[in-house]
């Protein structure tokens, strides 16, 4: 009997760090995801100056607004508004400092997620939109480690409708930048603005899961000797 209680005991203790432990798990490395605090600067700026700009949109048509043209900020009060560059695409950049996760970065372990909800509007019958990301050795664009990855989706013309665009992609080995973008295709807006709200970029595993995966085997490890 003693023994069960000290087993639920150290279960019910592990159960409190898993649950302590889950949302860092899935923090999301984006600042402003929601576009609600921080003004945008140039897409030139992040390009040109990674530890500058870390962690400020940078934006090569693009503002921040409030509900407008029928659409609503998915979260918040605020959300990105991209339009047309007259190239092919118009583009909006972040980037992060990944030296943290070295470890698992560098024992090819780990992978990033970046998602983000699109709206382009009732003026829109199918816009096209995507996330994309891009690895970096250095602290600037011509240390790119082999060709980025990205997602995209042909949009619905419903002004209530936001719609998730995601991609999952191995982090190769040397990565200590991730570059993370949002884009519209620019033909298919036909001169009208594309929305963005809720960007979530994560990696997985993060450090603390790497520690508390541990010591959860260390604890079933324990159990295992307690019964025999």
């Amino acid at each position: 009997m003693k023994t069960r209680t000290k087993g639920l005991g150290v279960s019910m203790s592990l159960l409190v760090l898993l649950a302590a432990w889950t949302p860092a798990a899935r923090a999301n490395l984006l600042v402003d995801p929601g576009f609600e605090s921080n003004p945008l600067t140039s897409a030139a700026n992040v390009l040109a100056n990674f530890p500058a700009y870390q962690g400020q949109w940078g934006a090569e048509v693009g503002t921040i607004t409030g509900a407008t043209g029928g659409v609503t900020p998915a979260q918040g009060s605020k959300m990105l508004s991209m339009t047309d560059d007259g190239l092919t695409a118009t583009q909006t950049f972040q980037v992060t400092d990944v030296t943290a996760y070295a470890t698992q970065i560098n024992t090819g372990t780990a992978s990033v997620n970046l998602s983000a909800l699109f709206n382009v509007g009732p003026n829109v019958p199918a816009g096209v939109a995507a996330v994309y990301v891009q690895f970096f050795s250095a602290s600037n664009y011509g240390s790119q480690i082999g060709a980025g990855t990205g997602s995209s989706l042909t949009l619905d013309a419903s002004p209530a409708t936001w719609q998730p665009i995601t991609v999952t992609a191995p982090i190769p080995v040397g990565t200590t930048w991730i570059m993370s973008q949002v884009y519209y295709l620019d033909a298919p807006l036909l001169s009208n603005p594309g929305y963005v709200d809720a960007a979530d970029m994560t990696i997985t595993p993060e450090p603390a899961s790497m520690a508390l995966l541990g010591l959860g085997g260390a604890v079933l490890f324990r159990r295992r000797r307690a019964r025999g």
